[in-house]
């Protein structure tokens, strides 16, 4: 036997893939490509490549310095081991291919999906995706992920963007939770989303369900009265286990991990349940289908929106936190305004695609809304005291 003869070349991969896969899961060898031809890799298959490509871009290291729920400058009052959106985004993916393995699908684009889908989630969390949506109307942080890896990134000399496959990019649009909602979709816009894509947007939804219960109760703004009033099984099944731990903040992190646990093994058994139900058993099954096959059962539905009630009256809308985002909605507020009364003010690049859009007769605005998005909590900050502090 040689030294080579283990080596797996990116056709290897995606036979083996194909093999394995579940006959619902999109496969590599069906890719529908990329918008720009390009060579493929020699040992990657092409959503192991998109991947590997949203990690190493500038909008994805930007993500460590932006606000989850605790903005960046807050980071020392409340500990600096609450979640930012880089630790989120790591918790989603990890979530994600979990899920993807359990059921069979392609763990490589759950992951690229999951990496990228919020690459364009402006600074201050939530908030500041409000402020924006208020100053240019047509902001949406998934369609702004969209753009960013088509072609606000710049990186390669022979396309703009990261040029990713197609189902990358599908699955980066359709992405939805309950701050995010695109009414109308560019790839495969009458279909259901493949499953890889369903599974993120819960992925999502559990992440920040378990980690804000987590970093809710590390701040201490959260106490666990107020979950025990609410009554949910959820919680009382996954708390009881923690009877014997006496360290708190252990136990904190262990309610987070049983609360991932219980959501991913009710939403992998929901999932598969539906797909024996209604008997799907291809990818254009899954598309046809006229609704998301991927999801959690209903009592545990219940639970969820549970949860996210109360962290929603106790952390979201506790005093701290609003203070918090009340103070980068203002940040927002107040550069959006400098930049339109006077875009001498803005950098060079960005000044020039301000002026341009202007001589295109397009909105100028949804430059500023580019600009302001890419902008990390401290950055957004930083300029803010430049402009506006004597």
């Amino acid at each position: 036997m040689t030294a080579n003869s283990h080596l797996r070349d990116a056709n290897t991969l995606m036979k083996l893939e194909a093999e394995l896969l579940a006959p619902y899961a999109v496969r590599s060898l069906e890719s529908e490509g990329r918008e720009h031809p390009e060579l493929p890799a020699k040992t990657r298959t092409p959503f192991q490549r998109d991947w590997h490509r949203i990690t190493h871009c500038q909008a994805f290291r930007k993500l460590e310095f932006k606000t989850q729920v605790f903005t960046y400058s807050a980071g020392g009052e409340f500990g600096d081991v609450v979640r930012n959106r880089l630790t989120h985004t790591l918790e989603v993916s990890q979530i994600a291919t979990s899920i993807a393995r359990a059921l069979g699908l392609n763990e490589d684009l759950a992951s690229a999906i999951a990496l990228a889908h919020d690459l364009g989630h402006p600074p201050f969390g939530h908030s500041g995706e409000e402020e924006l949506k208020e100053l240019v109307a047509s902001f949406n942080h998934s369609s702004h992920s969209l753009k960013i890896v088509r072609y606000l990134e710049k990186r390669y000399p022979a396309f703009p963007g990261l040029n990713l496959t197609k189902e990358t990019l599908e699955g980066i649009e359709k992405h939805e939770t309950d701050f995010d909602k695109v009414k109308h979709y560019e790839f495969h816009p009458t279909e259901m989303p493949p499953l890889e894509a369903q599974v993120v947007s819960c992925a999502d939804l559990i992440a920040y369900r378990a980690h804000d219960v987590e970093d809710g109760l590390v701040s201490e703004v959260l106490k666990y009265e107020h979950f025990e009033r609410a009554g949910l099984k959820l919680w009382d099944r996954v708390y009881r286990t923690l009877a014997d731990v006496d360290d708190q903040r252990v136990q904190m992190a262990q309610l987070s991990r049983g609360l991932i646990n219980a959501l991913i093994e009710d939403l992998t058994a929901e999932t598969a349940r539906r797909l024996r139900q209604n008997r799907i058993h291809s990818l254009a099954e899954v598309r046809a289908f006229s609704d998301d096959l991927v999801g959690f059962s209903h009592e545990i539905e219940q639970d969820v929106r549970g949860l996210g009630e109360v962290l929603m009256e106790n952390f979201y809308k506790s005093p701290p936190v609003v203070r918090m985002t009340s103070r980068g909605k203002m940040i927002l507020r107040e550069l959006y305004h400098a930049y339109r009364n006077n875009p001498l003010l803005l950098p060079d690049e960005v000044r020039d695609s301000y002026r341009q859009a202007e001589e295109r007769n397009e909105e100028p605005t949804r430059v500023l809304a580019d600009y302001l998005a890419g902008m990390t909590d401290r950055y957004a900050e930083k300029e803010y005291h430049q402009l506006f502090t004597v």
